[in-house]
């Protein structure tokens, strides 16, 4: 990227460096950050409706499908804060580039997979290549200034709710026609965004910023949750770090277990169950791409960060006192609006503590802790619905959800960015 100084161009001291990216071409790059998240996203959640029928004609059974969706999520966990790593080594664009023909690669491997292992193989693969969402957050943090940080991250967030609306309407609908041609369309869809990222994308990363010495390598293959017991992060990182944990193992109780519990007590089926997430992710998308535009100018990070995990632990810990699936959906809407602001404000907040060298690790660290939640969500919540109850895993994850809330205020002194 050309780092010559432009009067014209919009610029800020971020950790020693500026930031100079003409409006037109960080709108591009943004663009293709959404459209890469999106696929990453998009991709995990088209195998909703389609994966265990997929599956189950080869044989799978339920233990086998559920490995499938978590070999996926300890991939991420495990390589997230690798491609960091490197792409604050050897550069944002290569990774991004990379991540992209991967997931054309797992999506192919997943369409012609004849047997279980090959499906292992592929949600593997897919899980490898999609941990590059620190990097995706690198560039953000790259070519965006401190002010206008939340809104360029709630990119990622609506990319994120988009991928989740759309993901299943395509999964289901394709399926109808051919049981492998939703894996096909995202291997497509991901090639387009492959060429476009390779015409548009330039590198983001300063090229006079200090690259960690390759004999670190090593360091980045640590587990997240292994650094943070054994105290190998600053303070203020490992409280991010809980943070990200708690939250997300929470969220994922309610990805887990609200279709089961909605048969169980309302009897309803796929069909609303999907209504119901298509109806999350529709709100999530607009409160990231348009309700905390408005919001960024009149309240602050912190505020607006506790205000929607509050609105998370509400929304989750109601469910199991609603008589209907219609409240339900109106539970959906407050968990949105609350997911659609909390997140973008944490993750903007833990990338103003981040220098410029090693923000693309740090981020990845926080996506591996995110990950580990949705790994540890779905079994704590099995473990209270077996063990107390149909509504415990609601409750249990709405007091979590909260429980972050508090810290984060009990913290706020120690980890928010002056």
């Amino acid at each position: 990227m050309n780092r010559q100084e432009d009067p014209s161009e919009e610029s800020e001291e971020i950790s020693g460096e500026h930031v100079t990216v003409p409006e037109g071409q960080k709108k591009a790059i943004l663009g293709i950050v959404f459209i890469t998240i999106f696929l990453d996203f998009g991709g995990f959640s088209v195998l909703f409706p389609v994966l265990p029928i997929y599956a189950s004609n080869l044989g799978a059974g339920p233990r086998e499908i559920g490995l499938m969706m978590s070999l996926y999520a300890i991939a991420m966990l495990l390589f997230a804060p690798v491609w960091g790593f490197v792409g604050d080594r050897i550069g944002r664009r290569p990774v991004l580039l990379i991540s992209l023909a991967g997931t054309v690669v797992s999506f192919v491997c997943l369409a012609l997979a004849d047997s279980i292992n090959g499906i292992y193989f592929a949600r593997t693969l897919s899980g490898f290549f999609a941990a590059t969402i620190g990097t995706a957050q690198a560039v953000v943090t790259d070519i965006t200034i401190k002010t206008e940080r939340t809104r360029g991250m709630a990119v990622i967030g609506a990319a994120f709710g988009a991928g989740m609306t759309f993901g299943p309407f395509l999964g289901g609908s394709l399926a109808k026609v051919n049981a492998q041609l939703p894996f096909f369309a995202v291997a497509g869809l991901a090639t387009v965004n492959w060429l476009f990222a390779f015409w548009k994308l330039p590198e983001s990363r300063p090229r006079d910023l200090k690259k960690p010495p390759w004999n670190e390598f090593g360091r980045a293959f640590i587990p997240v949750p292994y650094r943070l017991i054994t105290a190998q992060l600053d303070t203020k990182f490992k409280c991010y770090l809980v943070l990200f944990f708690q939250s997300f193992t929470a969220f994922a109780v309610l990805e887990s277990m609200v279709t089961l519990y909605a048969r169980k007590k309302f009897g309803v089926g796929e069909w609303e169950a999907g209504l119901f997430f298509g109806w999350v992710g529709v709100c999530l998308t607009l409160t990231q791409g348009l309700l905390l535009r408005k919001l960024v100018p009149l309240i602050d990070e912190l505020k607006l960060t506790i205000s929607g995990l509050l609105l998370m632990a509400l929304a989750i810990g109601v469910i199991p006192f609603l008589d209907s699936m219609t409240g339900c959906i109106g539970v959906g809407t407050v968990l949105a609006v609350g997911y659609g602001i909390a997140f973008p404000s944490l993750t903007s907040m833990f990338s103003k503590i981040c220098t410029a060298e090693n923000a693309g690790e740090l981020l990845g660290q926080s996506q591996s802790m995110a990950t580990t939640g949705r790994i540890v969500g779905p079994v704590l919540a099995g473990m209270l619905m077996h063990h107390i109850g149909l509504g415990a895993p609601f409750i249990g994850a709405g007091i979590l959800m909260a429980l972050a809330a508090f810290l984060l205020w009990k913290w706020k002194l120690k980890i928010v960015p002056s």
